[in-house]
């Protein structure tokens, strides 16, 4: 599977009414291939929302896409509050090949890491070792690795009820002899943002 982050960026405190016009082609669209992530941003640069799409491969991504724009529910009605569009195709890393839909939690920290070039594989063997005892704290919504856009990133999104249950489950995991995981060595940066998804995202 390959997933596509979109991350919108609106005018001033529309993200609102975004989800609410966003809402009435959701299930339409659904039907073509899942938006499994709809959020917007509550801690970081305000007035954006995040979009993840799932596809089977690139050519099925191409595919849909082109077919969707046949529809007459597609795209929505939100072309008026759109200022700025990114997106990135991404991978998934063997230790979490899909992401854990559901009810999770009412905060998501996206977490980007810059990784050197060359040393994704460094940082995929770190985790693939020391995330299970993370896990036994709180479960990560999802981990990917882009293949275009921006290169060489590292995004893992981890779901919390509140701030409060961030700052706990954070201060616990310091104590774990295998966290942080030992990949800082092989980074250039480091971005953390809270997401709060919209009431039918998959993950929420």
């Amino acid at each position: 599977m390959i997933y596509e982050m979109r991350i919108y960026t609106l005018g001033v405190g529309q993200a609102n009414e975004y989800f609410e016009q966003f809402g009435k082609s959701f299930e339409q669209r659904q039907k073509m291939s899942r938006l499994i992530g709809l959020f917007r941003a509550e801690i970081g640069d305000l007035n954006r929302v995040m979009h993840i799409w799932e596809y089977e491969n690139a050519g099925e991504r191409a595919r849909i896409r082109a077919e969707s724009m046949t529809k007459d529910f597609w795209p929505p009605s939100t072309g008026h509050l759109v200022q700025r569009q990114v997106t990135k195709l991404m991978t998934t890393p063997p230790f979490l090949p899909e992401p854990r839909l559901g009810e999770m939690g009412n905060f998501y920290e996206v977490r980007t890491y810059t990784t050197q070039f060359g040393k994704m594989k460094n940082v995929l063997e770190k985790w693939t070792n020391s995330l299970p005892d993370r896990e036994k704290l709180s479960k990560a919504a999802a981990v990917f690795i882009t293949e275009s856009g921006e290169l060489n990133q590292f995004i893992h999104i981890w779901p919390y009820r509140d701030l409060n249950h961030r700052w706990e489950t954070r201060a616990e995991s310091e104590k774990l002899p295998n966290w942080p995981p030992g990949s800082r060595p092989f980074l250039m940066a480091q971005n953390t943002e809270i997401w709060v998804p919209a009431p039918y995202s998959l993950m929420r």
